[in-house]
């Protein structure tokens, strides 16, 4: 079962082993104004750049590790 919550730009998805956030790009933003992914064209030829409302990373992944495990052993 996957939780999905979203916070204006940020999305956070709830996985079994780990939680991943992702920043959409800005639907405000004059170069790209929010659409193709955040990418815009440059150049004669069809390249692409990233917009500068974007990080390079802009999806997290945070492991979601066991609990500390407990040992009835004795100490000595």
């Amino acid at each position: 079962m996957n939780l999905k919550i979203t916070f204006g730009r940020w999305t956070a998805e709830l996985y079994q082993r780990a939680i991943h956030v992702t920043r959409e790009p800005d639907p405000h933003c004059p170069n790209c104004a929010g659409s193709r992914g955040g990418w815009i064209p440059y150049g004669d030829d069809a390249e692409w750049d990233e917009c500068p409302c974007l990080d390079q990373l802009r999806t997290w992944r945070l492991p979601l590790w066991p609990g500390a495990r407990t040992t009835a052993e004795e100490p000595f």
